[in-house]
């Protein structure tokens, strides 16, 4: 009989990628995989995009007063998905339109799974993980924050990325993207959203960066900043080039390929730094509630990163062009990231989940 799990999670390209890695092991192990995530976020078209089965539920932030009726709504209609579909497991991958399918599941007596991508535990994995079999945790740290009584619900597995990252190669992405030997490769990037204060002090920096014949810039702006830098570089007479866009669609070949990444610390991005080996000059988005200021620690920390605040962004372009002629520094940051990295975590997961038994 085939085995029947819901992935729920949603929101951002930080909580949906990592599902999506694990629904992908799970399919090719023969089970059967429904993702139910909100009716209006990126999730509705992104993971029917990548074959799998979706369902949305009309959930808004807890926060939102105004939308209380429609999360009474949200949870009624995760709670007869739950009961109809009749799932061996959920798994829950953090974000609030997760919560109303953890809760059903928990009414209704299912077994709970979790996985939290960033250092510290967000809401929805703070409020299941006590009734969750597993916590499976992208970083140690997070240990930290856990009581000691607790601690054996929770395994640092790593953050699952996509199955190709696991088998890249620096050398083979240069060539394929026709780098010279003596180049140096520099990864500039604010996430899909664009960092202004970044893009701005990359602005400043751009002429001597196109002067410098040893350094090929790579530059991802976000969408809604691409059209004024384009009006700016034009004002400044530089040309942009193919390696100037909104977002790399190979973004992950690029980062094989960079000697130095600048960028936020995501959580799924300093999973990625990790695993490709990368030194790196981090710009943390600086909310709290976004959590990536302690992402950020964990590599500046272990002397894999260095940190700089959005109001300093001049400063870590200015350090980055000095960096990337430092091979030493650079090769040692390497071998610190290189130390923190973890084997193939959605393998882990999928391994640790109770449904193998007959």
């Amino acid at each position: 009989m085939m085995k029947k799990i819901i992935i729920t999670t949603g929101g951002t390209g930080g909580h949906i990628y990592p599902a999506l890695a694990v629904g992908k092991k799970l399919l090719n192990r023969g089970m059967e995989v429904l993702f139910v995530g909100s009716s209006t976020r990126m999730e509705k078209d992104l993971v029917p995009e990548e074959g799998f089965k979706f369902l949305g539920i009309d959930v808004y932030p807890f926060q939102n007063l105004k939308k209380i009726p429609s999360n009474i709504k949200a949870f009624l209609q995760a709670f007869k998905i739950v009961k109809k579909e009749q799932p061996d497991i959920i798994i829950g991958f953090g974000n609030y339109i997760s919560i109303p399918v953890l809760l059903a599941g928990a009414i209704l007596g299912k077994k709970i799974y979790l996985q939290e991508q960033n250092a510290d535990l967000g809401m929805a994995n703070k409020l299941f993980y006590k009734i969750a079999k597993k916590c499976f945790l992208a970083f140690d740290t997070t240990y930290e924050e856990i009581s000691v009584k607790d601690q054996h619900k929770f395994l640092v597995t790593g953050n699952p990325l996509r199955e190709d990252i696991y088998t890249m190669d620096k050398d083979a992405e240069r060539e394929r993207l026709k780098i010279g030997k003596d180049e140096k490769v520099l990864l500039v990037t604010g996430g899909s959203l664009g960092a202004k204060s970044l893009n701005e002090a990359v602005i400043k920096s751009l002429k001597d960066i196109y002067k410098d014949k040893s350094i090929r810039i790579y530059w991802a702006t976000g969408d809604k900043n691409f059209g004024e830098i384009n009006e700016k570089l034009e004002d400044q007479q530089i040309k942009v080039s193919d390696i100037i866009k909104p977002y790399f669609n190979n973004m992950i070949n690029v980062m094989a390929a960079a000697d130095l990444v600048v960028c936020r610390a995501g959580a799924l991005t300093v999973s990625e730094i990790m695993q490709l080996e990368k030194p790196s000059i981090l710009i943390p988005y600086n909310s709290i509630k976004v959590g990536q200021y302690q992402n950020a620690k964990i590599l500046s920390e272990n002397e894999a990163a260095l940190i700089y605040s959005d109001s300093k962004a001049d400063e870590a372009i200015e350090k980055a062009l000095e960096l990337i002629k430092n091979d030493d520094e650079l090769n040692k940051m390497s071998r610190k990231a290189k130390n923190l990295k973890k084997s193939n975590a959605a393998e882990k997961i999928v391994e640790c989940l109770d449904i193998w038994r007959s």
